[in-house]
C-alpha cells in the first residue's frame, strides 16, 4: 500500500487473526477476485467487507518490523499532529512547506483512494447477490458507503478547497471500481465532491445498527459524525445549525458516554471504554506503533505542544521527558497510548490501539458550531468545559474559557482543546486548527506563513498518469 500509486493489490493482506472483533473471516479476496464473483453469499460478502475495513485501518507491512500490522497511525495521527505542530519528525511536515514530490504529500492521497476502490468493489460485486437478506445487504451497504464517505472527505480536506462549495478544486469522485479504462478522470468540483459524500453519509446514517457488533465495526453515531465533521469544515449556510443538530442528538441520545478520566481510555480500558465510537483493532503481534512512539522516538512532543499543556494533567501522561538510549538523547517521548516505563520499554496492552471516533469531538464540534453561529455562548462554554473536566483541564485553562468575551476567543480555546484532546489520534487537532483565521492560527503554528499551506499538492505521480490540474501555490 506504500507504493508510488494507488495499490490495487490491497486485497492480499492477510486476514487478522484477533478474536476481538468476531465478524472477521481471515480469508482474504485477491484484487482480481473482488472485480469478479467472488461475493456469492453472506459469508463471502462479510468476508469482502472485513477487506475494506482493513484498508480504513490501513493495514500493510510494519517496515520497522516486517510484521503485518495496522498503519493508522501513520496517516491519520502523527502526519496532521505534525502539520499542527504538536509533534515532530524533523520532516518537512514540521515545517508545513510541502512539494508534489515529496513522499509525504502522496500518503493520505494514497490512503483515501485505497479505500474508496476497496469500497467501490464491494458495492460493485455485492450488488446483485440475490440470497443475503435485505436487511443484512442494506446493513453491509451502509457500512461499506461510510467507509467510502471516510476516504473521499479525507480527500478532499486534505486536497480540496474544501472550504469553498464554488471551487473547481474539488477531488476525483470514484463510484466504480478502478480498472485500466477508467483510471484517469478529471477533478470534480467541491459542491459535486460534498453531494456524493453526503449522499454515502445518509445512506449510512439510515442503514447502520445503533450499535454493531463490535466497535470495530461503524454504527450510526460515527456516520453523524463524519457528517458534523465535513458540516463544520465546509461551513455553508445552515451547515452549523445541522452541526449542532447531529452532535446533541449523539450526546443525547447515543449509546455513548464520556470516559470519567481520559487517562483510562487509552491506558487501562481500550475499546472497552464507552466513549469509544469506533476502534481500530491491532494485529496481536503488532508493534509498529510502540516501536515508532517509543523505541525509536521517531515522534516527539514539539515545545509549543508542551506549553499548550502547561497548566494541565496530562502533562504527566501524555508525554513523558525521558532519556532514549538509542539515540542517546532526551525528548518528550509520546506516552499517550503507553503505560510502561519510558526508558527501559516492554509493550503494553493497548499500546498499538487506534480510534477513530471518541464522543468527546461531539460535544467540541457542538461547541464550536454554537459558537461559530454566533449562538448562546454559555452554552458551548458548558460543552467545552465538560470535555476538560473529563481530560483534566487545569485552572488557567478553564479561565480563559469562562473569560472569553467573543465568539473568537471562545473559538481559539475549542481549537485549543481539540489540539491537546486529540493529538496523534485521529486527524480532527489539524481540521479544528485550520478554522481558526489565518492570523490566530499563526499564533498556534508560525510555521504556516500562507493560506496554500493549508492544503496539500495533488502528488507528483499523480500528475504524471492522470491529467489533473494542480493546486494553487504549488
Amino acid at each position: 500500500m506504500k507504493n508510488s500509486r494507488i495499490n490495487w493489490t490491497i486485497f492480499l493482506i492477510l486476514g487478522l487473526s484477533s478474536t476481538a472483533c468476531k465478524k472477521q473471516l481471515n480469508v482474504f479476496p485477491t484484487t482480481s477476485e473482488v472485480d469478479g464473483n467472488v461475493i456469492t453469499n453472506q459469508q463471502t460478502a462479510q468476508t469482502v467487507l472485513n477487506g475494506v475495513y482493513y484498508v480504513f485501518a490501513d493495514v500493510g507491512e510494519d517496515y520497522l518490523t516486517g510484521i503485518t500490522g495496522i498503519l493508522w497511525s501513520i496517516t491519520n495521527e502523527g502526519l496532521p499532529s505534525e502539520l499542527a505542530g504538536s509533534i515532530t519528525a524533523y520532516s518537512p511536515i514540521d515545517s508545513a512547506i510541502l512539494t508534489p514530490n515529496d513522499p509525504y504529500t502522496d500518503s493520505i492521497w494514497r490512503y483515501g483512494y485505497a479505500l474508496v476502490n476497496a469500497a467501490n468493489g464491494f458495492i460493485k460485486n455485492v450488488n446483485p447477490v440475490t440470497n443475503i437478506s435485505a436487511s443484512v445487504k442494506e446493513q453491509m451497504m451502509a457500512e461499506a458507503k461510510f467507509l467510502r464517505a471516510f476516504g473521499n472527505l479525507e480527500l478532499l480536506l486534505y486536497y480540496g478547497q474544501y472550504n469553498d462549495p464554488s471551487s473547481k478544486y474539488g477531488i476525483i469522485l470514484r463510484d466504480t471500481f478502478v480498472t485500466s479504462a477508467n483510471i484517469d478522470l478529471p477533478r470534480s468540483g467541491v459542491t459535486a465532491a460534498y453531494t456524493a459524500i453526503l449522499s454515502d453519509l445518509d445512506s449510512a446514517i439510515s442503514g447502520l445498527p445503533v450499535l454493531n457488533t463490535n466497535i470495530c465495526y461503524a454504527n450510526a453515531s460515527d456516520a453523524k459524525l463524519l457528517k458534523a465533521r465535513l458540516l463544520i469544515n465546509r461551513g455553508a449556510a445552515g451547515d452549523y445549525a445541522e452541526v449542532i443538530s447531529l452532535t446533541s442528538d449523539i450526546i443525547a441520545n447515543g449509546p455513548f458516554a464520556l470516559e470519567d478520566s481520559l487517562k483510562d481510555i487509552f491506558l487501562t480500558k481500550g475499546f472497552n471504554s464507552n466513549e469509544v465510537m469506533l476502534g481500530i483493532q491491532p494485529f496481536p503481534d503488532d508493534s509498529y506503533k510502540f516501536q515508532a512512539y517509543q523505541v525509536g522516538s521517531s515522534l516527539t512532543a514539539t515545545d509549543s505542544f508542551v506549553s499548550l499543556l502547561a497548566d494541565d494533567a496530562r502533562n504527566q501522561w501524555v508525554y513523558q521527558y525521558a532519556y532514549n538510549p538509542i539515540q542517546n538523547q532526551s525528548f518528550y517521548e509520546l506516552t499517550k497510548y503507553y503505560s510502561g516505563d519510558p526508558v527501559n520499554w516492554v509493550q503494553t496492552p493497548l499500546s498499538a490501539n487506534c480510534y477513530a471516533f471518541r464522543l468527546s469531538e461531539a460535544y467540541l464540534l457542538e461547541a464550536e458550531a454554537i459558537t461559530l453561529s454566533t449562538g448562546n455562548l454559555p452554552t458551548a462554554k458548558t460543552l467545552l468545559t465538560t470535555v476538560m473536566s473529563h481530560a483534566g483541564a487545569g485552572p488557567s485553562e478553564m479561565a480563559a474559557v469562562a473569560n472569553a468575551a467573543s465568539p473568537a476567543a471562545l473559538q481559539l480555546e475549542i481549537v485549543k482543546e481539540n489540539m491537546r484532546n486529540f493529538s496523534y489520534e485521529n486527524g480532527v487537532d489539524w481540521l479544528a486548527l485550520r478554522r481558526l483565521p489565518l492570523a490566530t492560527l499563526q499564533t498556534l503554528n508560525p510555521n504556516i506563513i500562507d493560506a496554500h499551506q493549508l492544503i496539500f499538492p495533488i502528488p507528483s505521480a499523480e500528475l504524471i498518469y492522470n491529467d489533473v490540474f494542480q493546486n494553487p501555490g504549488y
